[in-house]
Order: C-alpha cells, then sequence, then structure tokens
C-alpha cells in the first residue's frame, strides 16, 4: 500500500493510460491551452442532456468553466482531493473530451470519476476506452479500493456504459439532480479493487469463428447499415454504446463465451470480435 506522500506524488505527476503505449487515446494535463478546442463541443447543445447547466454561449464560459477546475486542483500537492486532464486521439492529437477524478477520500481509498466527450464522437467507443485507462490509473497505479459515479437515473448509455465496465449499482438517490426546475433521482454505481483485479478472460470453445459469422450477428442487430469486415464503431452510425451492450449480449450467447470490461471496450469493430472470440 502506497504512504500518503507516495500517493499524492503518483496522483499530481502521472497521468491515466501511460502505461499503455499502445493505446487509441492519451490523456494531457488540464490546461488553458486546449480553450478553443473545447469551446468547439462546449457550444453543442446535445453535450448537455444530462448536464444540470446550460450549454456555454460564448469562450467566455468555456475558459471560466477551465478555470474554475483549475483551482480546485490548486494547493497543496499532498491535499489535493481533485484532479482532470484533456483526452485526445493518438492518431491525430483531435481533442476527445476531458475527464476528472474528484471528491478523493485518501484514508477510505476512495475517488468519483466523471468524463465528457463531443456528442460527434459519441458512439464511437472512446467512452470506453475512457473508462479502461481510468480504471487501471485507479486501481494499478494510486491503489485505491474504491471508484464510483452518479449519474441521472434515465442516462442509459452512461448507465449501460458502466455496467459494461463492470460497475455495480449502489442505489438510487431520490431527487439528487435538479435540471430546468425538475428534479431527477440518481443512479449511483462503484467499482472496487476486488472487482478489477478478478480474472475475466475470454474463455475459449473450440470452434473456429469467421468473419462472416460475426457479420451475420451484426447485420441483424444493425439493421440501418451495410455491415462488412471493415464496419466499427467509429463508421457504422447506428452502433453506439446501448446497441454495443446488445452485441456483446448475442456474442455471449451465441458463441458461449465471456468478456471481460477490458474485452467489452476492445470489441469495437468486426476485425476485433473476430480476433476476441477466437484468442
Amino acid at each position: 500500500m502506497l504512504t500518503k506522500s507516495e500517493f499524492f506524488t503518483k496522483f499530481t505527476t502521472i497521468l491515466p493510460g501511460s502505461n499503455n503505449s499502445s493505446s487509441s487515446i492519451y490523456f494531457t494535463p488540464m490546461s488553458m491551452d486546449s480553450l478553443e478546442e473545447m469551446h468547439g463541443y462546449s457550444v453543442k447543445r446535445r453535450f448537455y442532456e444530462f448536464f444540470e447547466f446550460a450549454p456555454f454561449q460564448d469562450i467566455k464560459d468555456t475558459k471560466k468553466y477551465i478555470e474554475m477546475l483549475l483551482d480546485r486542483m490548486a494547493g497543496d500537492e499532498n491535499s489535493r482531493s481533485s484532479t482532470y486532464w484533456f483526452v485526445r486521439r493518438t492518431s491525430d492529437d483531435k481533442l476527445l473530451g476531458s475527464a476528472g477524478f474528484v471528491n478523493l477520500d485518501f484514508d477510505r481509498k476512495s475517488i468519483e470519476w466523471g468524463y465528457g466527450v463531443d456528442p460527434d464522437l459519441w458512439g464511437h467507443g472512446y467512452i470506453l476506452k475512457i473508462q479502461e485507462a481510468l480504471k487501471a490509473y485507479a486501481f494499478e497505479i494510486l491503489g485505491l479500493n474504491r471508484l464510483y459515479g452518479i449519474t441521472m437515473i434515465n442516462n442509459f448509455r452512461t448507465i449501460e456504459s458502466v455496467l459494461a465496465s463492470g460497475a455495480k449499482h449502489e442505489g438510487t438517490i431520490r431527487d439528487y439532480y435538479c435540471k430546468n426546475d425538475e428534479f431527477i433521482d440518481g443512479w449511483q454505481y462503484s467499482i472496487l479493487a476486488k472487482d478489477y483485479f478478478v480474472e475475466g478472460y475470454t474463455k475459449s470453445n473450440n470452434l473456429k469463428i469467421t468473419e462472416e459469422s460475426v457479420i451475420t450477428i451484426l447485420a441483424d442487430l444493425l439493421l440501418h447499415d451495410d455491415i462488412n469486415i471493415n464496419s466499427a464503431m467509429e463508421n457504422t452510425p447506428s452502433w453506439d454504446s446501448l446497441t454495443h451492450m446488445n452485441i456483446i449480449v448475442e456474442l455471449k450467447q451465441r458463441f458461449l463465451v465471456d468478456f471481460s470490461p477490458l474485452d467489452i471496450s476492445d470489441a469495437t469493430s468486426v476485425k476485433s470480435i473476430v480476433k476476441l472470440l477466437n484468442r
């Protein structure tokens, strides 16, 4: 177990995903350098569907928001309770969104996570990648025991994605949110270190899974798209986070296999699914 000094050294200097050089995303420290890029998606109304505050109107709003996050990170580095990052795509450095850890309780080894992605990139699997990087950071790097979050009870896309990441539903907090003068229940969940470190590798059978069989299954589930060997979440409009879980459930039942949360985040294309099933 890390000492307090060792923990805060890592918490303030090491970035999530730094131990995975092959990842399609990477994290950078929160700073004003990415103001204009962040503002590009901060004015999109869809981004605020499950936020209590209104969309930003101009770049001053975005700047004020980043300043607020930076203020939360200020102070004694041995007592920081929050930290934030930007998330970028490895292939072209495009800003995908942001993520953060807040409400650190060092004694209880507990922390809350949060993240947001440009709505134009929803359904491309980036949320799953971000979740996996944050989990590895929390449990492998920081040695925490509990990673938790809360979302609006009608935020089905997020609920499906956190369940896929291995989270457990802890309960419903009544009237937790207030949006447009309407109270909304909160759906609370958590992932524990013992959940994270349980082995969950795909169970192999003796069947050779073909590309054609996977394409047939996806074509039945994604009725509005032409599915082929090059189909993936990023180029198939109807393959979003909700339908992704339908695909995983169908694959489990059809091929009698089990997927770990990391498998689920990787199974975002026909080629990757075939590779996983034949592993």
